[in-house]
């Protein structure tokens, strides 16, 4: 029987690499590229495939023909560390990471909610289904507290896997499980985590039509590696782990995540099976699935344990287990079940695909090893056994260390550039990778196999990181696998496209100025000689881009438009002659958005980097339309094949919008303006989609604040190109627009504000609540700080104070009697004996002597909005901050004219004299003067606090001051400003109040505790016990403290008391506030070390049963023990003497440690 590896199968995606056309082109005729990893060995092969794409359904729509992607049954588990190490910025940074992430699956993936679980778990595991209009809020209120079991979440996972099973209901449909796991902890519950991780790795990697992936992120340094590591490789795809040293890059390695699922989580991958020997075409044992990569064509494994050195194979499309019920098969097509053949093409060792393909495998080889590394050190092996086997370890790492070492001299003797330097990148990254291995494993050595946590999360970020990237160039690579076919027949649907013209005629009929001012500057053709020639005229531009624009087309940069145009082919003849001379980043500026490039000067010598094809008229668009594909697709992703019709339907719209940046605008660039929008409104007229959500967006961009958000709309300039051409092609009315528009205007704005905040204004520039209003920390907090502390001091000795030294005592006993009247409970004789002196809980009400005595309140001070003015200074420093932004709001409002006046006949007026004069107003500055300084201010302020797109959409209800006075008119912006700038006022006021009065708390309840668990141990009165108990509240926070504290010392009636703490009742009465919605009458159960204190000082106090009973199902039978090795067997009856004896011999092997 074969073996493939199923989680080495993504290792091996990039073999076929992107050097040289042939690897990325759809083909009608099956494939197989192979090669051996190591030399003289042939049981091991990486296998890369390529396949004829599989015919699905397609429907029409935005004049293309899209096909129909199938559906999976996909379920997405989030489990979220809520352990007490996470409390502050971890969880609250975790918090935004996982509303990132489920925005992302549900916005973006299109997963319905309820696929979606989250599992919150400490020392228990809460879980929730999302699909509840409660879900965001319930997300908001998680809070971090107790200790960490991941044997807990991993048993709920398991139960709920298996329900997501029966759910499915189907044996011919494969279930998608995929798993993210965030914590910075280490497991507290080793007893039950062992026989927890063997069922999840059987029901995670053994269950059939399973498929599973784990993607874990461990942050500090005191997460466990050598655990996250193993639940990464647990999925029968690979998963992703990331090391996240800091709280605050939680958020950025989500991004990263977001980007390898992409928006096809719930599409269905295309499966394929092959045989590598054709003895038994019925034995499905033999046959080895491959999952191929979501262009559908290609796909890749390893083999193991089986000799290949063929030259065919076979394959054909994967079977699903097959059901008595016909409808299970009924659309399978014949073709579909036909086992085909398929060449073998063996790799040669100078071949840059294999190279780049070994090192990802030596990557994985790696990550392979440490597992084995790990396996070793925990192992029951003697120590000569582990040195043996890490030996075999070091052999197989020389031989990676060997390979790696020849492959890189062959990539440095490559004559072509473009083949050697991804070859020399690819062998330098997996030699630092090899290098940190070779620490790691010297490491293993000296500690007998164990591996420092440090050193494993290390590595393990470093390997996943090398894979991860690996994977996102991967999906570049499969979209231009899909684009390459599109692309193929280009050439000839132009040819016929231009055979269809007359372009004698059309050539006749313009006029001699078009076709001298529309012609290309290097070969001097008009755009009809171009025609003639299948090609098309385009735009120059000068762009710029991050690595981030190939998911969004939106993060393309458009630095300037100039006066020249081209013809499609010569810019294609300038990019690859500039390339063949020059430094590829130096021609077209790479990832980098501050990078000067050029590919070649234009008629003033501008740096063209970019062209757009143009509508001139509807023969020339039928051509330009299709050579833009192609175009926008390098000018966007560096790659001809990138393209993607989000592209069309984006950059076009963002070179409108710079378009209307110009002024003066001469009457050039208003005939460049006219171009560039008709060919906007060629794309949009063409698209059914866009014309039907641009109307519906713009009614609730104005209705909500949630509907303004980056994830509805990715970019402001953009939407507004879409709504002008709206209007132009009758989709909104003028009349509709005019209605909307004042409040269209200022929500619009506000939004801009609010993104350009997050990346224009830094923390220092927008300065503290202080600052803005002048508040005097010494004179409004410091000193009245020192008086509140020393009234709180006169207050609590007051309260201590008293002749017979009971008060304290008559605290607790008051404390019981108020929980037993709340509760019910009927007080007995002996309870109710005790002095008539009444203390309040926490201080708020208190009685000596019959004389009334009220705790001490520190005051803030009051706030007048109205009669406050901002300082020289703070003017000054709004003055920049709006100066900061007004390059964006400018932008807004210049497309906002436009939005007002967008026909034709209109546009020259809006274009020459409120957009092109000489000397335009500032537009942001024209906004700004609508409202008083405060207005702005409090829109500011309140725009900086929702820079993230979470803080923006959790609050319900918002009005921001600008949208009052459209609103509610008169000068309901200016009172909605002064309310929002007192709130503001009394939430700083209230937080350095509260910071104050919190550490004058802190250290009396420090100094309390200390007294109560005096008090718990030494009285013996039970009532005033149980009123300590009470004010403890939690048996996990003090309540907990307080049981070890008192299991290390003597105290009276120990039998009543530990009882007490261990039932959290006495006479009757809940002693103790822990809730939960799975357990009912929760007990405390104590650790082992504060098990042991208590059996050492108290073991005569309790029979062997009670003891047992401490804790049970987990210390039994350590209990048993202790009565042996601590010598207090005579304690026991003889009946259960042999009992005891019989457990120790089971568990023990020699003398008591």
């Amino acid at each position: 029987m074969s073996l493939a590896s199923t989680s080495s199968q993504e290792s091996a995606a990039n073999i076929v690499g992107t050097e040289g056309s042939e690897t990325s082109t759809t083909t009608e005729v099956a494939i197989c590229r192979a090669f051996h990893p190591l030399e003289n060995q042939d049981s091991v092969t990486v296998l890369s495939l390529q396949v004829p794409p599989l015919q699905v359904p397609e429907v029409s729509g935005d004049g293309e023909r899209i096909p129909v992607e199938p559906k999976k049954e996909a379920y997405f588990d989030i489990c979220l560390d809520v352990s007490g190490s996470m409390a502050g910025a971890g969880i609250n940074c975790a918090k935004i990471a996982m509303k990132r992430l489920i925005d992302h699956l549900i916005n973006t993936c299109g997963v319905p909610p309820i696929r979606i679980t989250v599992y919150l778990f400490s020392h228990r595991c809460d879980v929730r289904r999302l699909g509840d209009d409660s879900d965001e809020r319930w997300i908001n209120s998680i809070s971090a507290g107790g200790g960490t079991s991941f044997a807990c979440v991993f048993n709920e996972i398991i139960k709920n896997t298996n329900i997501h099973i029966r759910e499915v209901g189907r044996d011919d449909v494969d279930l998608d499980v995929t798993l993210f796991f965030f914590t910075d902890g280490e497991d507290g519950d080793a007893r039950n985590l062992m026989l927890a991780k063997e069922n999840l790795e059987c029901l995670l990697k053994s269950t059939p039509r399973l498929e599973t992936a784990v993607h874990t992120f461990g942050f500090t340094a005191g997460h466990d590696a050598k655990l996250l590591s193993w639940l990464t490789s647990t999925g029968t795809n690979s998963g992703c782990f990331q090391y996240i040293r800091e709280s605050a890059e939680i958020e950025s390695s989500m991004s990263t995540t977001m980007q390898l699922l992409g928006n096809s989580a719930m599409e269905a991958q295309r499966k394929i099976e092959i045989l590598l020997t054709s003895d038994d075409l019925q034995n499905s044992q033999d046959w080895i699935p491959v999952k191929l990569e979501s262009d559908g064509v290609s796909g890749s494994t390893v083999v193991r344990n089986k000799s290949f050195t063929g030259n065919t194979i076979k394959w054909r499309e994967y079977q699903p287990a097959q059901q008595e019920n016909a409808d299970a098969t009924s659309t399978s097509t014949p073709a579909a079940n036909t086992v085909q053949d398929m060449g073998v093409e063996w790799l040669l060792e100078e071949c840059s695909q294999r190279i780049i393909g070994m090192t990802t495998f030596i990557q994985h080889e790696l990550l392979r090893l440490v597992e084995s590394i790990n396996t070793i050190g925990s192992s029951s092996l003697s120590a000569e056994e582990k040195r043996a086997s890490l030996l075999e370890v070091d052999a197989e790492t020389e031989a990676y260390t060997k390979v790696l070492g020849t492959m890189t001299s062959t990539a440095a003797r490559m004559k072509v550039k473009l083949t050697r330097e991804p070859c020399m990148v690819a062998c330098q990254r997996t030699r630092s990778l090899l290098q940190s291995f070779l620490t790691l494993k010297a490491d293993a050595h000296k500690r007998g196999g164990a591996i420092s946590n440090t050193s494993l999360a290390t590595f393990n970020s470093l390997a996943y990181g090398e894979i991860t990237e690996a994977k996102l160039k991967a999906k570049l690579d499969s979209r231009a696998g899909k684009n390459t076919a599109l692309f193929a027949d280009l050439d000839q649907k132009i040819s016929n496209i231009v055979e269809g013209l007359d372009l004698n005629k059309m050539e006749a009929e313009e006029s001699e100025e078009k076709l001298r001012e529309l012609s290309c500057a290097f070969s001097t053709n008009s755009y009809v000689d171009a025609l003639r020639d299948g090609d098309c005229l385009c735009m120059t531009l000068d762009v710029s881009r991050g690595a981030g624009a190939i998911a969004d087309a939106s993060q393309l940069i458009i630095k300037s438009i100039f006066p020249t145009y081209l013809t499609s082919s010569m810019f294609t003849m300038a990019l690859g002659h500039s390339l063949s001379q020059n430094n590829p980043e130096d021609v077209h500026g790479g990832f980098d958005r501050n990078i000067d490039a050029s590919i070649a000067p234009g008629l003033a010598h501008e740096n063209i980097t970019a062209v757009m094809p143009l509508y001139i008229n509807s023969e020339h668009w039928k051509v330009a339309k299709l050579r833009m594909k192609p175009i926008l697709g390098y000018v966007v992703t560096l790659d001809a094949t990138g393209y993607t019709y989000s592209q069309s339907t984006t950059v076009p719209f963002l070179v409108l919008a710079k378009a209307l940046e110009s002024s003066p605008m001469s009457e050039f660039r208003q005939r460049q303006v006219k171009l560039i929008l008709e060919t906007c409104d060629a794309i949009y007229q063409s698209s059914n989609t866009l014309r039907e959500t641009t109307k519906k967006m713009v009614q609730q961009f104005c209705a909500s604040h949630t509907q303004r958000t980056v994830d509805v709309v990715t970019n402001n300039y953009v939407f507004l190109g879409h709504v002008i051409c709206a209007l132009r092609a009758g989709d909104i009315t003028t009349a509709e627009m005019n209605e909307l528009m004042p409040l269209f205007e200022a929500a619009m704005v506000e939004e801009q504000i609010r993104r350009d905040m997050s990346w224009k204004v830094s923390e220092d520039l927008m300065g503290g609540v202080s600052a803005w209003f002048s508040i005097d920390r010494q004179r409004d907090i410091v000193i009245p700080g020192r008086r509140y502390r020393e009234q709180h001091d006169a207050y609590v000795k007051a309260l201590e104070k008293d002749g017979e030294g009971s008060s304290i005592e008559e605290h607790y006993r008051e404390l019981f009697r108020t929980a037993q009247a709340k509760q019910g409970v009927v007080a007995k004789k002996s309870d109710s004996a005790s002095s008539p002196t009444a203390v309040a809980v926490s201080l708020s009400v208190a009685e000596v002597d019959a004389t009334p005595m009220s705790k001490p309140e520190f005051n803030i001070p009051d706030f007048d909005p109205l009669g406050w003015q901002l300082s020289e200074a703070s003017l000054d420093r709004l003055s920049v901050i709006q100066n900061a932004i007004s390059a964006g709001v400018d932008k807004i409002r210049r497309l906002l004219a436009v939005v007002q006046s967008p026909l034709d006949a209109e546009l020259p007026e809006v274009l020459s004299s409120q957009l092109g004069a000489i000397a335009p107003p500032n537009k942001a500055d024209e906004f700004f003067a609508r409202f008083s300084s405060k207005v702005n201010l409090a829109t500011l302020l309140q725009a900086f606090a929702h820079t993230k797109n979470s803080d923006r959409r959790s609050v319900e209800n918002l009005m921001t001051p600008f949208e009052c006075k459209i609103i509610q008119g008169g000068d309901s912006s200016a009172h909605e400003a002064l309310k929002f700038l007192k709130s503001l006022h009394l939430a700083k006021m209230t937080q350095m109040v509260n910071e104050i009065v919190n550490a004058v708390e802190e250290e009396y309840l420090d100094s309390k505790k200390n007294a109560a668990a005096s008090i718990f141990t030494g009285t013996s009165d039970l009532s005033v016990a149980a009123g300590v108990l009470l004010e403890s509240k939690f048996r996990g926070g003090d309540g907990g403290v307080l049981g070890t504290q008192c299991a290390a010392s003597q105290m009276r009636l120990p039998r009543e008391k530990i009882q007490m703490l261990l039932s959290g009742t006495f006479n009757g009465v809940q002693l103790f506030s822990d809730k939960s919605s799975s357990l009912q009458g929760i007990r405390w159960f104590p650790c082992k070390r504060t098990l042991y204190r208590m059996f050492s000082n108290y073991h005569d106090k309790f029979t062997l049963d009670e003891w047992r009973q401490f804790h049970p199902d987990r210390y039994e039978d350590y209990i048993a023990c202790r009565y042996v090795m601590d010598g207090y067997l005579d304690e026991l009856p003889e009946s259960r003497r042999a009992e005891v004896k019989a457990v120790y011999a089971g568990l023990w092997q020699g003398p008591a440690q």
